[in-house]
């Protein structure tokens, strides 16, 4: 096929249906062609043919970057940060984790345009971030209860101890060895629901012996925080893996035993809504602030780090609860007011 068959609208037409922006930019930096990608990444009021480029990117270095291919039409690839009009480090400091990360190459023309690609890279930096976050964080959760295992265990050699104090020293030992071990049987659980191509067992139960299994496992930190949990079933039937959905709702509480105050109430109860299972954990606790909401699910995020380690948690807890979710198709929300307390509904279809 010869270059004079395809006509301007086929090219415009190409351009159109790719899935990454392209920009067509002239030398005083004005936007002379933008395709409906470019429109929808950069999620402009207005149309952005005939705009600055500084008004849509407001770092002096894209402009400088557009000069440069224009002088040595060489092409560059650049990364671009970006919130609203800002960019750099003023998008970081004002998007607050809602800036977005661009991929972009500019590459020459002719001596009136050059070509700038734009690729939406958000998720992928995001989950740069998050992996680097979660080997820091293992690396900082498992050295605090490893420095105290070696540090009592040295001073165990010590002669001159009482039998008392190497009682009390082993005890601080064995403290810390069962958190680290925790620690990693939930690595190990999150390991598992990650892994995608395993599809968990499904069985039928009812909400009334997935409750009363959850009753016998958190009964006991109840009663040693003074805390009254009620429990309220519905009886009815669910489709689910039986041991994973016991395992959420036991984070659940647990976390509501952890975060309330002694003699307070804990309730748990299921309802049907629409096609779907509810179980529902109130407490009247601490509750959590609005910017912590949103975050709470994360792995090892901790709205108040002190009490989580003096807890015990591992910090794991509610992003298993959500990776149990997910497998089941279900959702997990929370409604909460600091001081005040939190309900969380995990959501799972019925079949």
């Amino acid at each position: 096929m010869q270059k004079n068959d395809i006509g301007k609208d086929k090219y415009r037409a190409m351009i159109e249906a790719l899935g990454e922006g392209v920009l067509l930019v002239t030398r005083k930096h004005r936007i002379a062609l933008s395709n409906a990608s470019a429109e929808d990444l950069l999620s402009w009021a207005s149309p952005l043919i005939g705009k600055d480029i500084e008004k849509i990117f407001d770092d002096r270095s894209l402009s400088d970057a557009i000069d440069d291919v224009f002088k040595e039409k060489e092409r560059r690839k650049l990364k671009i940060t970006s919130y609203h009009s800002y960019t750099g480090d003023r998008a970081i400091l004002r998007g607050k984790g809602r800036e977005k990360h661009y991929k972009s190459y500019i590459t020459n023309l002719d001596d009136k345009y050059v070509v700038m690609t734009i690729t939406d890279v958000t998720r992928i930096e995001r989950l740069a971030i998050v992996r680097q976050d979660f080997v820091s964080n293992v690396s900082h959760e498992l050295k605090t209860p490893l420095t105290a295992i070696s540090g009592f265990a040295e001073t165990l050699l010590d002669d001159s101890l009482t039998r008392e104090e190497i009682k009390g020293f082993a005890r601080i030992i064995q403290k810390n060895s069962a958190h680290m071990q925790r620690i990693i049987s939930d690595l190990l659980l999150l390991t598992s629901l990650d892994r995608s191509e395993i599809a968990p067992s499904m069985a039928t139960t009812t909400d009334e012996r997935i409750l009363s299994e959850v009753r016998s496992y958190t009964q006991y930190k109840a009663e040693t925080k003074n805390v009254t949990v009620e429990y309220e079933s519905t009886g009815r039937d669910i489709v689910c893996n039986e041991s994973l959905i016991v395992q959420a709702v036991i984070n659940l509480v647990v976390n509501a035993i952890s975060y309330s105050h002694e003699n307070t109430k804990v309730t748990v109860r299921t309802r049907i809504r629409g096609s779907a299972m509810e179980f529902i954990v109130s407490d009247k606790g601490s509750g959590i602030a609005e910017e912590n909401i949103s975050r709470i699910f994360e792995r090892f995020y901790r709205v108040d780090k002190a009490r989580s380690r003096e807890s015990g948690g591992t910090g794991l807890g509610l992003s298993i609860v959500r990776h149990i979710a997910i497998i089941h198709n279900g959702t997990i929300k929370v409604e909460s007011k600091l001081g005040e307390g939190s309900v969380f509904t995990l959501s799972i279809p019925l079949s």
